[in-house]
């Protein structure tokens, strides 16, 4: 069987808080590495200056994304929590993306990693990740036969996104945008509430293997505020998967960059245990 790998990735930081806190804390001590997604404009001074200590101490095991801009729109009058898609041009996208990575890039230095706020996109948002300088980009590929095949016919048919859903290409170079894919399999929670619960991870874990051998988690910090002890449960049952096989989003990148755009299993095995 194919050796698998993890990443693990927390969404919707900005403020320095007790939550933030306790997940940045529960992860080190696990010595699991976590890739934080960064909210341009919701990222505090007080926050950047605690995070870039951490990460200065524990290079391995912090990693730095960008969320998009603001983590919402108006449409039609409307606040949505999305952001990307085909609702806003190219110029508009591109400006956006372009002023967060300065703000996040004046506050914690070089990032290049980028995922849409709620996995939004469109060929149009590719397009702007690169012309902005981002190499890697992360949103969702789910394992469940609906998405499966949603993503092998637009993959077919040559579409980035199916209206502003994406087609995801996990594991691989993108073939519409110089960008290496690598997205979350199992979202722990939804960004409101637990969505698998501590006991299930495992078991959603190995579905999305026989899909992939990288499988990524989603976590947003402050659904545990309030539950620190589901936080401590869902790294302890992380940790029963191997430390070893768990790494940040750039390191795994690294590894499945091939000339003709197909994941090699075997290259990542090789190179990743020489790490």
């Amino acid at each position: 069987m194919t050796l698998s790998h993890y990443f693990i990735r927390n969404d919707d930081v900005g403020a320095r808080t007790p939550a933030l806190e306790r997940f940045v804390e529960t992860f080190l001590a696990a010595g699991l590495p976590v890739s934080y997604q960064i909210i341009p404009e919701r990222l505090t001074s007080e926050c950047a200056r605690w995070l870039r200590e951490y990460h200065s101490a524990y290079p391995n095991l912090i990693e730095f994304g960008q969320h998009g801009l603001r983590h919402e729109m108006m449409l039609g009058g409307k606040r949505v929590w999305r952001e990307f898609g085909p609702e806003r041009s190219y110029a508009v996208q591109l400006a956006d993306i372009r002023t967060g990575k300065m703000i996040i890039e004046d506050k914690l230095g070089p990032v290049q990693l980028f995922t849409p706020p709620q996995h939004k996109y469109d060929r149009n948002t590719l397009h702007a990740v690169v012309a902005a300088g981002h190499t890697i980009f992360s949103a969702a590929h789910y394992p469940a036969l609906p998405y499966r095949v949603a993503y092998a016919a637009g993959r077919a048919l040559g579409w980035s996104s199916i209206r502003h859903h994406g087609v995801s290409r996990h594991g691989r170079m993108r073939k519409d945008a110089p960008l290496c894919e690598l997205s979350i399999s199992v979202p722990v929670d939804n960004g409101g509430r637990v969505f698998t619960q501590p006991t299930r991870i495992l078991a959603r874990s190995n579905t999305a293997r026989r899909n992939t051998p990288i499988v990524g988690f989603m976590l947003h910090h402050e659904v545990y505020a309030a539950t620190p002890n589901t936080l401590t449960e869902i790294a302890a049952t992380l940790l029963r998967l191997n430390t070893t096989h768990f790494a940040t989003l750039a390191a795994l990148s690294c590894h499945v960059r091939v000339p003709d755009n197909q994941y090699s299993p075997q290259l990542l095995t090789n190179t990743m245990s020489s790490d």
